[in-house]
C-alpha cells in the first residue's frame, strides 16, 4: 500500500518576511501529546511566529493522525503518513526530504520531540542563533541553564558517555550534545546534504538516525551553535519507546564506521 499524500498547507501571507520556521514532528500513537502541542503552535502563529507544523505520523494505531488533520483546519499544518511503523529515522527522513523540496533555501527545519518533552517556546531562541548567521543550532543538556527533569539515570548515562566517546574520537566545534534531538537546521544546508548523499542522507532506522544526520552535516563545516536544552521528561504521557541497550549498541557501531570510512574518503 503507498502512503497517503500530505495535507498541503497555505501559502504565507504577502508581504511578511523572514524565514519560515518547519516544525518537524515524527509522531507515533502521540493523540495525548499532540493535543497538548499543537494549541501552543496555534498561540505562537497568532503572534507573529511563521511556522508551519509538520506531523511525520509514523503508522500510528491511536488518534494521532485525526487529531492532526482536525487541527489542519485552524493552522498550517501537514500530515505526511505511513501505513506501519517504519521508525525514527524513517521519519526524519521523510520530513527533511520534505522540507528541502517545499522551503526555501533560507526557511529552517525543527525537528522536536513529539511527545511533549520539548519546548515549542525554545524555538524563538534557536531562530534568535539562525538570525545571526548560524545553520545548525542544537538544544544542548551539556551547556549552562539547561534544566532536565524526571530523566532516567540511565538515559543521562548515556548522554553523557555519548558526548565523551564523540568528544574523544570524532568531534564536532561547537556540539557537545551529539544524541539530543531537538535541532534547527537552515534549510540550504540540508539541501546540500541531500544533493551529496542522496537516498543515504540518513540509513539508520532509530534513534542513531540523528547523530548519523549531524555527522553528515559536519563534513560540509557548518555554523553550529548550543542552546540550553529545557528537557520536561516529567511532563511525557507515554512510556517511552527507546531501546536503550540496542540503541548504544548501534551508536557504537555508527561511529566506528563512519570513523573508519571517513578516514578513507568514503563518505
Amino acid at each position: 500500500m503507498s502512503d497517503p499524500p500530505p495535507f498541503k498547507f497555505t501559502a504565507p501571507a504577502e508581504g511578511s518576511n523572514g524565514p519560515v520556521v518547519f516544525v518537524g514532528l515524527p509522531a507515533h500513537n502521540e493523540e495525548i501529546a499532540l493535543q497538548g502541542l499543537l494549541p501552543i503552535f496555534k498561540c505562537m502563529i497568532a503572534q507573529g511566529h511563521r511556522l508551519r507544523i509538520v506531523v511525520y505520523n509514523d503508522g500510528s494505531t491511536d488518534r494521532t493522525g485525526e487529531i492532526a488533520r482536525e487541527w489542519a483546519a485552524k493552522i498550517p499544518v501537514t500530515i505526511l503518513e505511513t501505513a506501519h511503523n517504519q521508525g525514527l529515522g524513517a521519519g526524519l527522513r521523510g520530513l527533511v526530504k520534505y522540507v528541502v523540496h517545499e522551503g526555501s533555501k533560507d526557511d529552517v527545519l525543527v525537528i522536536m520531540d513529539c511527545d511533549y518533552t520539548h519546548d515549542p517556546h525554545q524555538i524563538e531562541t534557536m531562530m534568535a542563533h539562525i538570525s545571526s548567521g548560524c545553520e545548525l543550532v542544537v538544544a544542548s543538556r551539556f551547556r549552562s541553564g539547561a534544566l532536565t527533569c524526571g530523566v532516567p539515570v540511565i538515559r543521562r548515562v548515556t548522554a553523557l558517555g555519548a558526548m565523551i566517546l564523540f568528544k574523544t574520537i570524532n568531534s564536532i566545534p561547537g556540539i557537545f550534545d551529539y544524541t539530543c534531538g531537538y535541532r534547527a537546521y537552515r534549510v540550504s544546508l540540508l539541501r546540500c546534504a541531500l544533493d551529496r548523499y542522496g537516498h543515504n542522507l540518513i540509513t539508520e532506522p532509530g534513534f542513531a538516525c540523528m547523530v548519523e544526520l549531524l555527522l553528515k552535516l559536519s563534513v560540509f563545516q557548518p555554523r553550529v551553535s548550543e542552546v540550553p536544552l529545557l528537557l520536561r521528561y516529567d511532563l511525557k504521557p507515554t512510556a517511552s519507546k527507546m531501546e536503550i541497550i540496542s540503541n548504544i549498541k548501534r551508536l557504537a557501531k555508527l561511529l566506528i564506521r563512519w570513523r573508519f570510512n571517513e578516514s578513507k574518503g568514503r563518505y
